[in-house]
């Protein structure tokens, strides 16, 4: 078992790599920022930094779990994790099970922390991983926070897959409890719905990482990886644009929780603009992963990547009269096509999203 769990690591890496993103697009292209034509700011006013998890942060941006659980994986997490730390930027490890199963894997995730001492680390475990489990996971890459990953979709598309997803809610309620760091739930690729952030927000969660359809595809990977030639479980989810809303509208008829509760918009987000978007409806924080595992084989591509997506969240909080993101997220939006039919088909009031 532990020697599949491993092998499948180094599979869902080639497999990322060779698809492309989607079926489903993220939906931000129905997402629009209003120009100001006399914004009144210079580039040198533009401040995108913030504190997260009792941390500064040069811009708001997490390298989303990607890897981990297998020796050949440490010098990819070593790149990031070296990344993170000259870009002062966030970073989660992907998923601990494999370490919880085998010690001698730890190493490919504990290089996140060595290679970034003092900036914010993320773990990250399974919704069905014992308490135990869990502290260890925190406990070996001196975690800020911990991210429980919700991957029912997942599962189901692995021939090898959990079939029962009993008892998550218990054992994350049970985990915010005990864990002695915030606890972020994320889904890994299908979204949140309104209704599921309102559960999670009662059980006592104040991270949500809300994971939506449009980018890297899991469903996909497990079904390529099995040579499945029906791809039709490929299109399931909710696209990131329409996730992030249905997520913000219940904070936003919640006004007074908001400060407390922190929402982080990951799934196909490819560029700053349509980051620049994400936080405009209210996100906190962009995840970014695909962009950057395809361009591991060049670090100064993974560099570049991140200046350019700092140089087009500039430009357009510029372009919005923003001056810091605080303003940027006071900013309206305009919603079209399938997200505003969407929205206003599930009771979403569209100026709560402004």
């Amino acid at each position: 078992m532990h020697e599949l769990r491993e092998t499948r690591k180094i599979e869902h890496i080639r497999q990322s790599l060779a698809l492309e993103d989607g079926p489903l697009s993220n939906g931000f292209a129905d997402v629009h920022l209003i120009h100001n034509a006399l914004p009144e700011l210079k580039v040198e006013d533009i401040d995108l930094s913030l504190t997260f998890l009792g941390k500064k942060l040069e811009k708001p941006i997490l390298i989303n779990a990607i890897t981990g659980g297998h020796p050949a994986v440490t010098e990819i997490n070593r790149k990031l994790a070296n990344l993170a730390a000259q870009k002062k930027i966030a970073i989660a490890v992907g998923s601990q099970a494999a370490g919880l199963r085998n010690a001698d894997v730890w190493s490919s995730y504990s290089v996140v922390r060595q290679m970034n001492p003092d900036g914010v680390v993320i773990a990250n475990i399974n919704a069905d991983t014992p308490l135990r489990g869990a502290l260890k996971a925190i406990d070996v890459i001196e975690a800020d926070a911990i991210q429980v990953h919700l991957n029912g979709a997942q599962e189901l598309a692995m021939r090898e897959g959990d079939r029962d997803f009993t008892g998550w809610a218990g054992m994350i309620k049970e985990l915010i409890r005990h864990s002695p760091v915030p606890v972020i739930v994320k889904e890994v690729g299908f979204g949140i719905s309104k209704e599921v952030a309102l559960r999670l927000w009662d059980m006592g969660v104040t991270y949500l990482d809300v994971g939506g359809a449009g980018g890297t595809n899991f469903v996909a990977i497990e079904l390529r990886r099995q040579e499945v030639e029906d791809h039709s479980f490929e299109a399931w989810g909710i696209p990131t644009a329409i996730t992030l809303g249905e997520v913000m509208y219940t904070l936003r008829q919640n006004s007074s929780d908001r400060e407390d509760r922190h929402v982080i918009a990951t799934g196909g987000i490819r560029n700053g603009w349509e980051g620049a978007k994400a936080l405009a409806m209210g996100a906190d924080l962009i995840g970014l992963a695909g962009p950057l595992l395809k361009r591991l084989d060049q670090e100064q591509a993974m560099e570049e990547f991140i200046e350019n997506f700092q140089q087009d969240l500039t430009r357009a909080l510029l372009l919005t009269g923003s001056k810091k993101l605080k303003e940027l997220r006071q900013q309206p939006c305009v919603y079209s096509g399938f997200v505003k039919t969407w929205f206003e088909q599930r009771g979403i009031i569209l100026s709560s999203l402004s």
